[in-house]
């Protein structure tokens, strides 16, 4: 027992550590005290501080607890009387109590005072033990009388570690006197513990036979009979008879079969004691369970939940003297388990040597199969050894050599398992006994397919040597494989050497594909260099669908494999589907090996190669990986090494992957019916809406060159034709205003009389731009329409040019033949409003000022979204007031009413003359519920729509550069569509002489354009 560390190194006492420096040598000194019964210096120390009485030692024990491990009844009274009685029951850190340290010393006289003063003697310690549990283990039997005739509150049957009762703890020691004394005192047989096991269970375990007897005898004397409690049944239906085996204890075995244990008593898994005794190879316990029956055959056959007898589990272990008994005795040689596997089987597949040569000795079937089909040769060359494991007058036997062919269900011979598993010695002794090496499994492979698959260099040796022609070495599998296929496959790199050398061929499979093709798949480089260097023609060798090794490389993304074949010079081909391997790469989205490609020097030759029929890669990397195509725009920017600050200083942009590609040009000159979209992959960008394409630096830089070398003019053309159908409206409606008269409640508009030929010649000069320019205009967006077909309608300004273009032909058409009407100047009215506002849009296109007319666009977007929720609102008031302002002519109709509430939304609320005076003159019909409207309404309409709008502003404050950058994207977006408009227009030698300018050179004073070299 451990006091302290002091207390056990040199009976020494640890000291506790408290404020002041005399106190805590004094109180050092209170432990080796009581320990050593000083009872006048713990009563003066007592007197001094009475608190040092309480005090804790490293381990927290007291000293109370030291008192009582020396013994010292007077010592104890003192603390009890000067602490009080609950330092009875303190607990030190492994949770003892003083009654426990009394104990576990041997102090009687201890234990007799701590529990007349009111120790608790069914604490339990950390260990889960009691101070009845430690005086029964340690055999203090008068220490066990004194808890009970000290204190009727000890308890016989307190649950201890795993449930285990004082009567257990007693079985265990084989202490017979406790058990007596235990069961005097109230102690219960019947009770079980975690492990569901009764006392009768523990004491069989433990091999104690006088505690068996006499548990046996107070079973009798509680009136539960013997036969029944010997067969008394645990959580696991495991009797006595089942631990006193695993226990090993003969004797206990003995008396348990003499008071009528059930050796056929199965627990949950089937298992008898009989199978446990011929596990543990206890010859003798079997002895004795079958000497109990006068028919053996009863039970020397019986199953456990595996089908497995007996024998089975004597020959698992290579119980050969156990086996030889069972045998004797009647036990069948041959039975099978569940798996198939006779006692020779599974001593052959567990090393039991002895056992297989007696078996094999006595008669057993050596032509028993498993459920798989294997022989017990097939474990037997499995084994170290091999068949140098059995006697030499077992294979000179011709029934076992022919077993050396016998197949598996899946056609494998023990010379297959052998080299499968690469076992030297087995697959030797084999080739020794002349045996066909030829023979193939179901699946057509040979031994060497199987000893190539999977790496054995040795075994593959030794085949080759007993290979008498290379058919066997170029031999197919069912699916055309041959070994050299599958160890490039597997990357076996001295199996690959060592085929190649004793000649295997380059066969193809039965899907065309090649050793360097089953290589490449599995991204074994070191098996690809071995390969090529052998045979370089493999390097462009196809399959059935035309792919290379380059292909599957790039399919499968091995990037080493695909660098290492580009280096080695693989010819870039298109397969069946007309697909490079950058294109297999792509769309199988392998973005390492695409990285990798656009990094190599032969990139530009793969992103070449491609049919008019396929796409060009750049389409499908925009669309699959467009990180990776960022990744090559960030190539295509080289800074020079100037300073940043210096006027030399210059950038350099590679547009080069941005244009059609000249191959794609080639064909088109070549096939006049085929068309190339110059800006294919910008367009590309948009269509995948890859923004962070678009708003690349090269990106931006490539369409602001081609703004500039035709997008700018043709645009500017375009404005002044816009121009000169725009100033004579303007022109048109400012000279021709018509007069108004007003007589009484009528009102009468008096049109300028407008005759073509009597007019001014500037005036009839604009009718004819407007008409011809608008006409023009018209056939324009109807050539739009049929090239740009749905996506037509989705260019909101193509919205505002029909507007204009149609509502000026209805002006300036009637002016043509002297027609007078008033529907004719609102139409003019019109034509003017969106002839200015598409004025406008044509700015949008302009870099300074285009940016703040797309947000302009995006805010209108806001705006009309945030007047789509009000409407209902608007109806729900303007109904509202309709009903109940019937003083008012501004709501005296429906529509009035809708338009003046429309009005005081935007805050023109006009409060006095509409609701105050109407009050104040008793003019309001009901004035509660048309105040109480109102002001919901002046809640809900004007400040909540203001609210609306001025958070958009605040956004828009607060973001910034989110919004320039999200109109700067939007500009681009323009630019291009009016890019593509041009080149659809023009096609043409404009549109090439503008794309020739492939590099630009940008420094921090000027840009400068220079030519493709």
């Amino acid at each position: 027992m451990q006091f302290g560390k002091e207390f056990v190194r040199r009976n020494s006492f640890y000291k506790c550590v408290i404020n002041e420096e005399e106190t805590a040598l004094d109180s050092a000194d209170v432990f080796e005290l009581a320990f050593k019964g000083k009872a006048s210096a713990i009563d003066h120390r007592s007197q001094k501080s009475p608190e040092q009485l309480s005090f804790r030692d490293e381990n927290g024990a007291s000293p109370l607890h030291y008192a009582s491990a020396g013994g010292n009844v007077d010592i104890i009274r003192l603390i009890v009387s000067v602490v009080g009685p609950e330092e009875l029951n303190v607990q030190d850190e492994q949770g003892r109590t003083p009654l426990h340290w009394a104990v576990e010393q041997n102090q009687q006289q201890s234990c007799v005072l701590l529990l007349e003063l009111g120790a608790d003697p069914n604490i339990l310690n950390n260990a889960m033990m009691g101070p009845l549990h430690l005086a029964v283990t340690k055999r203090y039997n008068h220490l066990v009388e004194v808890l009970f005739q000290s204190c009727d509150k000890t308890d016989a049957n307190l649950e201890g570690d795993l449930g285990n009762t004082p009567v257990m703890m007693a079985c265990c020691t084989n202490n017979c006197q406790a058990i007596q004394f235990l069961f005097k005192h109230g102690a219960k047989m019947c009770i079980q513990n975690k492990l569901g096991h009764y006392a009768i269970h523990t004491v069989a375990f433990a091999g104690a036979k006088e505690a068996m007897e006499m548990v046996l005898e107070i079973g009798e004397e509680l009136g539960i009979s013997t036969s029944v409690h010997i067969n008394y049944l645990d959580k696991t239906k495991s009797t006595p008879l089942h631990l006193s085996v695993r226990g090993g204890n003969i004797e206990v075995i003995k008396l348990c079969i003499i008071k009528g244990a059930r050796v056929d008593q199965q627990q949950c898994d089937k298992s008898t004691a009989l199978h446990f005794a011929c596990t543990q190879g206890a010859l003798e316990a079997v002895k004795i369970m079958l000497s109990s029956y006068n028919k053996v055959e009863d039970i020397i056959n019986i199953r456990d939940g595996a089908n497995q007898t007996p024998l089975h589990r004597a020959t698992l272990f290579d119980h050969v003297e156990l086996a030889e008994y069972l045998i004797s005795k009647g036990a069948e040689i041959d039975c099978t388990d569940c798996k198939g596997l006779s006692p020779l089987l599974l001593a052959s597949k567990c090393c039991a040597w002895k056992t297989v040569a007696f078996l094999l000795s006595v008669g057993a079937d050596f032509r028993i199969k498993d459920e798989a089909g294997r022989n017990f040769l097939h474990f037997v060359v499995l084994q170290p050894k091999g068949l140098k494991n059995l006697p030499e007058t077992i294979l000179q036997c011709n029934a076992v050599k022919e077993m050396l062919s016998d197949e598996d269900v899946e056609g494998c011979t023990p010379l297959h398992y052998a080299c499968k598993l690469g076992i030297h010695d087995s697959v030797k002794n084999m080739l020794g006994l002349n045996i066909f090496v030829g023979q193939k499994s179901r699946e057509k492979k040979s031994a060497l397919h199987f000893a190539a698959e999977y790496g054995r260099i040795n075994t593959c040796k030794r085949l080759l040597e007993t290979l008498t022609d290379s058919k066997m070495l170029n031999d197919w599998d069912e699916k055309g494989l041959t070994p050299l296929h599958l160890a490039s496959r597997a990357g076996h790199t001295q199996v690959v050497e060592l085929l190649l050398r004793s000649g295997a061929l380059f066969q193809s499979d039965y899907k065309g594909w090649s050793c360097l093709h089953h290589a490449v798949a599995e991204g074994y480089t070191q098996t690809i260099k071995i390969l090529l260097s052998a045979n370089v023609k493999l390097l462009d060798e196809t399959n059935e669908d035309g792919n290379t090794a380059l292909h599957i490389a790039a399919q499968v993304g091995h990037v080493g494999a695909v660098l290492l074949l580009l280096e080695r010079g693989a010819e870039i081909t298109l397969n069946n589907a007309d697909n490079s391997f950058l294109h297999e790469a792509v769309r199988n989205e392998r973005k390492d090996v695409v990285n990798a490609i656009i990094e190599n020097e032969r990139f530009a030759e793969a992103i070449k190669s491609f049919k008019t029929t396929s796409r060009c890669a750049v389409m499908d990397i925009i669309e699959f990986l467009p990180e990776s195509f960022r990744h090559l725009l960030d190539r295509c920017i080289l800074e020079s090494d100037h300073d940043a600050n210096s006027s030399d200083y210059h950038i350099t942009y590679d547009f080069r992957w941005l244009q059609a590609p000249i191959q794609l040009k080639k064909y088109a000159k070549t096939d006049k019916s085929m068309k190339y979209q110059p800006l294919a992959a910008m367009n590309a960008m948009v269509r995948c809406n890859r923004l962070e394409l678009l708003t690349h630096p090269v990106s931006r830089k490539y369409l602001e060159m081609k703004w500039k070398a035709y997008g700018s003019k043709v645009h500017l053309l375009n404005l002044a034709v816009y121009l000169l159908g725009l100033l004579p409206l303007t022109y048109l409606i400012l000279n021709l205003r018509p007069k108004q008269d007003v007589f009484g409640n009528s009102t009468s508009v008096i049109m300028v009389p407008v005759s073509f030929r009597e007019q001014k010649s500037l005036i009839s000069v604009c009718i004819i731009m407007v008409l011809v320019l608008n006409v023009y205009s018209v056939c324009k967006e109807l050539v739009q329409l049929a090239q740009q077909q749905v996506n037509y309608f989705t260019d909101f300004s193509n919205l505002a040019d029909w507007c204009a273009a149609i509502s000026s032909l209805v002006f300036v058409i009637p002016m043509c033949f002297n027609l007078e009407n008033t529907w004719q100047w609102e139409a003019g009215a019109f034509a003017i409003l969106t002839s200015w506002i598409g004025f406008l849009l044509y700015f949008q296109r302009f870099e300074r000022i285009g940016i703040y007319v797309v947000m302009f666009g995006g805010i209108v977007r806001t705006l009309v979204c945030i007047m789509i929720l009000f409407i209902f609102l608007l109806l729900a008031f303007g109904l509202a007031f309709y009903a109940l302002m019937l003083h008012q002519d501004e709501f005296s109709s429906i529509s009035l009413a809708l338009a003046q509430t429309f009005v005081m939304t935007v805050g023109e609320l006009n409060y006095q003359s509409i609701f105050l005076n109407a009050y104040e003159n008793n003019r309001m019909a009901f004035p509660g519920v048309t105040y109480f409207i109102f002001v919901l309404f002046v809640l809900f309409m004007p400040i909540l729509l203001m609210n609306l709008m001025v958070g958009h502003s605040t956004l828009a404050c607060w973001k910034p550069a989110i919004i320039v950058n999200d109109g700067c994207n939007l500009l681009g977006g323009i630019r291009l569509i009016f890019l593509n408009h041009v080149a659809d227009w023009f096609g043409s030698r404009r549109y090439r002489r503008g794309t020739e300018k492939c590099r630009v050179e940008e420094n921090s004073h000027a840009d400068r354009s220079s030519h493709c070299p």
